[in-house]
């Protein structure tokens, strides 16, 4: 191989790294806007379910929340989906004792000290990104992994 075919290749490589890498801080952006947007409409829903405890309490009546609780808990699901896929991306995991963001790998949170489960890991089969156990597609390059 000669210097310019390998000068070539090296210039390649450091190109779709970089690419990967935007690629990335574009999807963590795109998951911390929705993250925002999921919490807000949470919070509005908490203040709903407030307010019609509160006017039901009121008036001496029975108040139906039930469909308010409903859309609560499919909210929580969606965060919790979306927290995961960033976590993923950013390649940490949160202490489950208080709530510190601890880079995959880590033993044990540098806040609390408590021992860190990390999550099973795949390679992709296209890229070689290191993803989480049971990811369908790979979140740099959108290839499908196998199952």
């Amino acid at each position: 191989m000669s210097i310019i075919e390998k000068l070539s290749s090296g210039v390649t490589e450091a190109g779709n790294t970089i690419t990967q890498k935007a690629k990335g801080i574009s999807e963590q952006t795109k998951l911390s806007g929705e993250i925002s947007k999921n919490k807000t409409r949470r919070e509005e829903y908490i203040k709903k379910l407030g307010e019609s405890y509160y006017q039901s309490q009121r008036a001496g009546e029975e108040a139906d929340l039930g469909e308010l609780i409903r859309e609560i808990e499919l909210v929580d699901g969606v965060l919790e989906k979306l927290t995961e896929s960033l976590c993923q991306l950013k390649g940490i995991v949160i202490c489950e004792k208080c709530g510190t963001e601890v880079m995959k790998g880590s033993a044990f949170c540098p806040s609390c000290g408590t021992a860190v489960k990390q999550p099973t890991v795949i390679r992709c089969p296209k890229c070689s990104a290191q993803l989480e156990a049971g990811s369908r597609f790979c979140v740099y390059c959108g290839a499908k992994t196998e199952e």
